[in-house]
């Protein structure tokens, strides 16, 4: 509604009050007609009593009677009659005198007062005779006594009732002349009334809403854009005139914010323009760098492997001086190119993180372990010390968080020439249970006694392409990535990362991370050692002694004794040798010792410790172990290198008590078995042990097939979901590890037809295998009715560990299978076993095929483990092909699945390298994104020959190495 419309309104409203009030007034203060008819009759009511007093002696008394002398009318209602006539008579006379208000007719009542008196009499004696039936008496008083008796009455009343009408109608006539003017005065004031309401009328539309409307439809063009409409002044100085003012104003600064607007829409257009051009070019440096770390790196590779193989031939010390600086060099180069591609990786938004369950003291120790080599050549000390309070198991990215701890301790090498370098983990006090799955909040540190940092420096060291000052990257060499990626993978993981350090007095580098809890059970040794009787030798008291200490108290052992050294005089004759327990001896070997004689060591031992022989394990270095004679090693009962590794040192105290048998040994022995051997099918199908293995992948089912036959277990394999459907309809089966993605039918849809036909009480264990640890997944697979997932490359110890857990019964089907049959002699140099032991082929870069992962699948079956690696090599180059094909048709679909059983094939074989690659690209084709996708295509193939020719040098070369 417009104001206008609003305006009159308001003013019809006040015009119907007016009127409505006028006549309220009226109505209150004047006489209506109705009034006045009401006033005169009242002024007739006192009339209307005499007239019942006179009927009452005329027509009810004196009538009666003469009808009953007639005989008209019985006696008995002829004295009923008389008695009410004199009753009624009686209250009208009384109200009529109230009512008298003048002296005249005073003095009339005065006499007819008396009158009524004989009337009365009169009556009580009719009354009488009436009630006598006395006919003579009664003709006697109508002759004699009736009219005497009422006449004079009859006339006084008569003068009364005269009076009074004339009262009445000067009343009336009063009244009358009262409401006539009222009339007078009702009309002028509505004259007034009526003449203000105009003058406020005019007044108020053409000073108020005549300028309101006229600023509102200015308003409005304003509001509309129209920003060119003027705006009236309207010449006043009140709150209207300001009103109109402002709107000038606003006017005004809407066309300047206009103008601004359309300046800020052109910068923004030119922003957009030079943004986009800047991804272009971002993408097109990601791109080169990407191509170009890829086509340096494969030609490196065969750098640093004829380095190694040359570095076997005979020398000249020159030549390996030389040799070093290349392979020193070609390390540096890979590093640079490795650190390039993730930096890359990162920001094109294309770094994702896995979710698989980790032992968090394997990724911690497994870096350390890396780099002590490093360490060994600067004589630096490198100690790992985990808080025992750390869950042992963990859901994270063990890859991302090997990446940042390799990076901190790398760096801490570089930048410190004396002292050690200590690497710390503790569970933060954020640790709290939630209500979902428990979330540990894990601190890692990394001291050093290096160079330190200034405060400047500190603030710019996590920027990329940043090192402490320009001298730093010329004396110590490196990218300045390193820090900046850290930075990025603890924020992916929900951390952060800092630096706390002392210019010239060290550094500590910390991260922290929030990871999910697997098991929060304590870690402890598979085998009971806590009763162990522990002499540790020439540990001192510095951090390597602590970290000593937190492994044995993790184990519960308490026994301990710490000693500088040993000798052959006991602290306290025989005080040990009583309970009769064996001693183990923790003799850790300086830096820059000289091999020790190990039978000096152990007759010391016996002689210092007491007791039976105790068995003294040596702490030393690689590079003193490596060179210790068999002379040397014949006392000793085994060498641990440093960093000590927990589970490692528990299982050498497990063993030097005769509970445990040492790896090395068992497998060097000619009695020593070659696995599990499996129960016959229908023995394990009648005990429920069966396993049904779906997978469409080949190279997966040679994976799979491998280790479960070498773990003792009897299984049966499908190549789809149909396919499995069926066999497990015909069959029982105890458990179903089944692929994420098959034809026909995927693992989810065969999970889903499986527990809809399951009978009450009645479950399959099933457990998926995926190449996909993304965040999520393992909520997705409890989501679709399965019980845990494992990621591909998979983990035969967890594979193991999930069979123990959710197939049990199969563990006492399970025979040790016999020893290998010795056919005839060995030969004096037999030939190597290239998955002996991660060290066992240095040529190999294990990010392109690691013989590790190999090693624990193919254990002493390098032949079956060259088979699939090879057989592996063959398909992929028709799946990169078919991949291709499928990129040029405009298929992604078809390529992305291609890719994917690329992926999964690659990690199953230990081809880290081109498994990586190949999750990019199905990445890239799940993004939509054509271009990166045909890049990281173009690069699969050069990755393939990267990894045939690993596979050659790896299956082909004599390992070389020391014994660990």
């Amino acid at each position: 509604m417009t104001i206008r419309a609003r305006f009159h309104l308001i003013f019809a409203i006040i015009a119907v009050l007016i009127l409505t009030l006028a006549l309220g007034t009226m109505s209150v203060s004047g006489l209506s007609r109705e009034q006045v008819e009401r006033i005169h009759h009242g002024a007739l009511i006192p009339s209307l009593d005499l007239k019942t007093v006179s009927d009452a002696y005329t027509t009810a008394a004196i009538v009666s009677a003469v009808r009953v002398r007639v005989g008209d009318m019985p006696w008995d209602q002829g004295e009923a009659a008389v008695r009410r006539a004199k009753d009624a008579a009686g209250p009208a006379w009384e109200r009529y005198i109230s009512h008298v208000k003048t002296q005249t007719e005073r003095e009339i009542v005065r006499t007819a007062q008396d009158h009524m008196d004989e009337a009365n009499t009169a009556l009580d004696e009719l009354i009488d005779i009436l009630g006598a039936q006395d006919i003579a008496g009664l003709t006697a008083f109508i002759a004699r006594d009736m009219y005497p008796s009422v006449n004079p009455l009859l006339v006084a009343i008569q003068e009364l009732t005269t009076l009074q009408d004339r009262y009445g109608e000067s009343i009336y006539a009063d009244a009358l002349e009262q409401v006539e003017g009222q009339r007078v005065r009702l009309a002028v004031l509505m004259a007034a009334a009526l003449v203000v309401f105009l003058l406020a009328y005019y007044t108020l539309r053409n000073r108020v809403v005549g300028p309101l409307v006229t600023m509102t439809d200015a308003m409005s063009a304003v509001a509309g854009g129209r920003l060119d409409r003027d705006i009236p002044s309207l010449g006043k100085r009140d709150e209207i005139g300001a009103l109109a003012a402002a709107l000038a104003r606003f006017r005004d600064n809407a066309r300047q914010l206009r103008d601004d607007q359309q300046r800020l829409h052109d910068l923004a257009e030119e922003l957009r323009d030079a943004r986009d051009r800047a991804e272009e070019a971002t993408r097109a440096k990601s791109s080169f760098l990407a191509m170009m770390s890829h086509e340096i790196r494969t030609p490196m590779n065969g750098v640093v492997a004829m380095a190694e193989m040359m570095d076997q031939t005979g020398l000249t010390g020159d030549q390996r001086g030389m040799l070093d600086i290349v392979r020193a060099s070609s390390a540096s180069l890979l590093t640079i190119i490795n650190d390039i591609l993730d930096f890359s990786k990162i920001e094109a938004g294309r770094m994702e993180l896995e979710a698989i369950e980790l032992s968090l003291v394997e990724v911690v120790e497994g870096a350390a372990e890396i780099l002590a080599g490093r360490a060994e050549e600067k004589g630096l000390e490198l100690v790992v010390d985990i808080d025992p309070a750390v869950p042992s198991r963990l859901v994270g990215d063990p890859v991302r968080l090997r990446q940042v701890l390799l990076n901190l301790i790398g760096n801490a090498i570089k930048f410190t020439d004396h002292g050690g370098i200590v690497v710390t983990v503790d569970a933060s006090p954020g640790s709290v249970p939630g209500p979902g799955p428990d979330v540990s909040l894990l601190r890692f540190a990394v001291r050093d006694d290096g160079i330190g940092l200034t405060p400047a420096q500190r603030d710019t060291l996590f920027r990329p392409f940043q090192q402490a000052d320009s001298s730093t990257s010329r004396h110590y060499g490196g990218t300045g990535l390193g820090l900046a990626i850290c930075r990025h993978l603890c924020t992916l993981m929900g951390g952060s990362i800092g630096v706390e350090s002392v210019h010239g007095e060290g550094s500590t580098f910390w991260f922290e991370v929030p990871l999910t809890v697997a098991d929060r059970t304590a870690p402890a040794p598979s085998v009971d050692i806590h009763d162990a009787r522990l002499v540790a030798v020439g540990f001192g008291d510095g951090p390597e002694r602590h970290a000593l200490a937190a492994m044995l108290a993790a184990a519960g052992v308490e026994d301990v004794r710490w000693r500088d050294r040993l000798t052959a005089t006991p602290d306290a004759p025989g005080a040990d040798a009583e309970d009769g327990r064996r001693a183990v001896i923790l003799w850790r070997a300086a830096a820059g010792d000289d091999a020790p004689d190990a039978g000096e060591l152990t007759a010391n031992a016996a002689a210092g410790i007491g007791g039976p022989d105790p068995a003294v394990v040596l702490v030393a270095s690689r590079t003193l172990a490596s060179r210790l004679a068999e002379a040397h090693r014949a006392g000793l009962f085994c060498t641990l290198t440093r960093p000590l590794r927990r589970d490692r040192l528990w299982h050498v105290i497990a063993a030097a008590l005769g509970r445990a048998k040492l790896e090395g040994r068992d497998r060097a022995a000619d009695g020593a078995t070659s696995g599990w051997q499996a129960p016959a099918l229908e023995e394990a199908r009648e005990a429920g042990a069966l396993i049904l293995v779906a997978e469409d992948n080949v190279t997966n089912q040679a994976v799979i097939r491998r280790m479960l036959s070498q773990g003792g277990y009897a299984f049966e394999i499908a190549s789809n979901g149909v396919e499995a459907l069926k066999l497990y309809a015909a069959g029982r089966y105890g458990l179903l590890l089944t692929d994420f993605h098959m034809p026909e039918m995927d693992g989810f849809a065969l999970t889903s037809a499986i527990r809809s036909g399951e009978a009450e009480g009645v479950r399959l264990p099933i457990v998926a295998l995926t190449a996909d640890a993304l965040p999520g997944t393992e909520q997705r697979c409890l989501d679709a009715g399965m019980d845990a997932y494992l990621t591909k490359p998979v983990d035969s110890r967890r594979l193991f560990d999930l069979l123990e857990r959710f197939l049990p019964q199969a563990r006492d089907l399970r025979r040790r299978a016999p020893p290998p049959e010795t056919a005839a002699p060995k030969a004096a140099n037999p030939p190597a076993d290239p998955l002996a032991s991660p060290l066992a082929s240095p040529l190999v870069d294990p990010q392109v095929l690691n013989l590790a992962y190999l090693g624990d699948i193919f254990a002493g079956a390098a032949e079956q483990a060259e088979a699939l690696v090879r057989g592996f090599i063959g398909g992929a180059r028709g799946m990169i092909d078919e991949a291709g094909a499928a990129l040029d048709a405009g298929d992604p679909a078809a390529a992305r699945e291609t890719v994917h059983a690329l992926k999964g094939g690659a990690h199953s074989v230990g081809a880290t390298r081109l498994g990586q690659l190949a999750g990019d690209l199905q990445d890239a084709l799940d993004d939509g994104d054509g271009d990166t996708a045909a890049l990281l295509h173009s690069l699969l193939a050069m990755t393939l020959d990267e990894l045939a020719d690993a596979a050659d040098t790896a299956f082909a070369v004599p390992a070389h190495g020391v014994d660990r």
